[in-house]
């Protein structure tokens, strides 16, 4: 088995964890991830151009295709991000629903109270799809010499992180 493969396969099981109780954000220091099948909407962000609340929105809405109508605040962006599974042109609506964040360590690094709101969120957007079920994950991508960083990050918002990289389980 490759590391690639290594990581598909461990990027399932936590995916299927995320779906349950598991943590919903995983941490790997790969900047690309694996095919994740045909049932999983996957959508690629940058932290660097999500470093305030502000740019948070526009960035997502844009990956997402939000709405024009919305609003640019906290309760829009909630309501738009539980709508990630709507039914697609062909009408195919996903089973897994997975934004990658890559550069993870810049995501509000200028918005610490943006930071806080948006971690907390995340154990709500996956409850609210496993409610329906669905799968709903936050995967950071990051470097090596930043992960530990934005492992203590989370930690301190109080957010469960799971290591998706063999060299760094616990």
């Amino acid at each position: 088995m490759t590391p690639r493969d290594d990581l598909g396969a461990r990027l399932r099981r936590f995916l299927d964890a995320a779906g349950k109780v598991g943590p919903a954000v995983g941490l790997t220091l790969e900047s690309e991830l694996p095919d994740l099948g045909p049932d999983t909407r996957l959508r690629t962000v940058s932290g660097t151009a999500a470093t305030t609340t502000g740019t948070l929105f526009t960035t997502f809405a844009r990956a997402w295709d939000f709405p024009d109508h919305f609003g640019r605040n906290r309760d829009a962006f909630d309501d738009c991000m539980r709508d990630l599974d709507a039914p697609d042109a062909a009408g195919r609506t996903p089973t897994t629903i997975v934004t990658h964040l890559t550069k993870a360590d810049r995501l509000l690094d200028e918005d610490n109270a943006g930071f806080t709101w948006f971690a907390d969120s995340i154990g709500f957007y996956r409850d609210h799809y496993r409610d329906a079920g669905r799968t709903f994950a936050l995967i950071l991508s990051t470097s090596g010499s930043r992960a530990s960083a934005v492992r203590a990050r989370w930690d301190a918002a109080g957010v469960p992180v799971a290591e998706l990289d063999s060299h760094r389980e616990s």
